[in-house]
């Protein structure tokens, strides 16, 4: 019997943008758009994601990479990646109904700015969480194993009682090694087609309330 659903939150939740962000530094720097993609620590933004550096020591690292000397503040820096976060998804206007029958979480790649920042001040569907896995909090982001070893450590969630939904492939396979149930979202039509299958049913009219 199903109990749990955990859901992804970048492109699953809320719409993500990374152009606007890539935008916003470039017209900061008076740089390429591709000098900018390629100065980008990806390395060095997992660690932040799993809450091993600071933010201002990402901020740092990708400043460094640019050419130099860079005029790139700290400041514009914060402000471009807040534009990373656009609107919620479709999927937001059913975890009412969800909620009703199911335990909610969130199982997240994530880092303290956009969750501080943005998250917790902007979207309407925390109320339907009923708590949150972050990869900052957990020092590990998908698809490593012990995320989400995590998550059903401090959830108390069984993972065969529990369904895990993202919007990237390589996280559900992860996910299923531990036990969970786990469906590709790749549009709200295909999501609750893949609920229903699981015996999972949303109320629509809860859903629209």
């Amino acid at each position: 019997m199903i109990k749990n659903i955990f859901f992804d939150i970048g492109n699953v939740l809320i719409h993500v943008h990374p152009d606007r962000y890539i935008q916003y530094l470039a017209d900061s720097t008076d740089l390429p758009i591709d000098v900018i993609k390629e100065a980008f620590p990806l390395e060095v933004h997992y660690a932040y994601e799993r809450g091993e550096i600071s933010g201002h020591e990402f901020f740092l690292s990708f400043r460094d990479g640019l050419p130099q000397p860079c005029c790139l503040k700290e400041s514009d820096f914060w402000r471009g990646w807040q534009k990373l976060l656009g609107e919620e998804t479709e999927v937001v206007s059913f975890l009412k109904s969800l909620s009703a029958n199911y335990t909610i979480w969130l199982l997240s790649n994530t880092n303290p700015r956009h969750i501080k920042d943005e998250l917790e001040s902007h979207v309407s569907f925390l109320e339907y969480i009923d708590g949150a896995i972050y990869s900052f909090d957990a020092g590990s982001r998908k698809p490593d194993s012990a995320i989400y070893e995590y998550a059903l450590e401090q959830s108390g969630a069984k993972a065969n009682e529990s369904v895990f939904i993202d919007d990237l492939i390589d996280n559900i396979n992860a996910a299923e090694k531990q036990g969970f149930l786990g469906i590709h979202y790749v549009g709200e039509d295909q999501l609750l087609e893949d609920l229903n299958n699981l015996g999972i049913e949303i109320n629509k009219r809860v859903a629209l309330v």
